[in-house]
């Protein structure tokens, strides 16, 4: 899925008007947290100098070599945010004194388990090693988000309809200016893809 929708459906799922909003805001990140070693390759592959010229494809694209396997792996991990979700929420009911920091560590972990659960199904042939350090095997699903001869236009249409009702879920939440600008940025990409697909009939 696009890094938007991980985060909209975190913050949907996660952010509570009555938590701070250090806890809101460690919700957003956690939602972003499993891609940002790819925007970090991605940048790396073009600042000023470097000769990287295959980013993606297979099997010499940057993103299929070392490190950058290793920290998708490590990022992309359901056995790690589930233990640290135990960890925390464990702390939470037995650490009174820092609950709030415990809390905000659960809500990260929480974000991060909601992001690579919900790509598990829609990743064919660029699967994540979703299970590391358990094993290094990929689940390669039969539909995907974005290729089309998996299924990925039907899955595209249905992750613009998904993004929007949970920026509505979120909108509702939250009343005030800033969230609601942050929103309008994350929900803009759904808003454009809409009109696009309408001038494409229209015409």
């Amino acid at each position: 899925m696009l890094t938007n929708t991980h985060i909209l459906i975190a913050a949907a799922a996660l952010t509570r008007p009555r938590f701070s909003k250090s806890q809101n805001l460690i919700v957003i990140f956690g939602g972003l947290f499993p891609d940002l070693s790819v925007f970090i390759m991605a940048l790396v592959g073009r600042l000023p100098g470097s000769e990287v010229a295959n980013l993606w494809r297979k099997p010499d694209g940057m993103y299929w070599q070392e490190p950058w396997q290793f920290l998708s792996a490590l990022s992309n991990s359901i056995p790690l945010y589930i233990v640290a979700l135990l960890v925390f929420m464990f702390l939470v009911r037995r650490q009174r004194g820092f609950r709030g920091l415990w809390l905000a560590f659960a809500l990260f972990s929480a974000a991060c388990l909601m992001h690579v659960l919900f790509d598990l199904p829609v990743h064919a042939d660029d699967a994540h090693v979703h299970f590391w350090p358990l094993t290094g095997e990929r689940f390669h699903s039969p539909i995907s988000y974005w290729q089309s001869q998996f299924h990925g236009n039907w899955v595209s249409a249905f992750e613009v309809v998904l993004g929007l009702l949970c920026a509505t879920v979120i909108w509702r939440r939250f009343g005030s200016l800033l969230p609601r600008l942050g929103l309008f940025v994350l929900a803009l990409p759904y808003v454009l893809a809409i009109g696009f697909l309408l001038r494409r009939i229209v015409i």
